[in-house]
């Protein structure tokens, strides 16, 4: 498997779970990177991924791109909305207490405080891709759920 380096701004398709299919996402400054609500059949252009709702953005685990075929694309300039770190939810797995997470730094939290963050995990393929074919179909996530720290 050839590795891939990943760069801000750097475009790349990846594959989903039906043949044929594919998916789109941008890398980050901060090493995670935002995906695209598309599963397409055809090749789009970088202006025409970009153009696309972001479906969510997540931390990936470093060799899934060169472990699952994912491929380069293009470049494009990081939107201002992307450029920054994201916070994240965590719930502890065995107080059960919550936590923001912005940059290495933790805070407990109230519920309210943590409704509508990312909740801080490492995804592989096999995750991203039951996510984002979940909210294609309208599905709830089942990986999403098994992680999220807010009910």
């Amino acid at each position: 498997m050839a590795r891939i380096v990943k760069k801000p701004g750097d475009v790349l398709k990846f594959p989903l779970s039906t043949a044929g299919r594919h998916g789109y996402c941008q890398w980050l400054p901060d090493g995670t990177a935002r995906f695209f609500l598309v599963g397409s059949t055809q090749e789009l252009t970088v202006d025409q991924i970009l153009a696309l709702p972001v479906a969510f953005r997540v931390v990936v685990f470093r060799d899934t791109p060169s472990r699952y075929g994912w491929s380069k694309v293009g470049k494009a300039a990081v939107p201002p909305e992307a450029a920054n770190p994201q916070r994240y939810a965590k719930k502890d797995i065995i107080s059960g207490k919550l936590s923001t997470y912005f940059q290495g730094h933790e805070k407990l939290a109230m519920p309210t405080e943590i409704a509508g963050l990312e909740t801080l995990a490492v995804w592989a393929h096999p995750h991203i891709v039951e996510r984002l074919e979940a909210q294609l179909e309208g599905r709830e996530s089942k990986f999403l759920k098994s992680v999220a720290a807010a009910a």
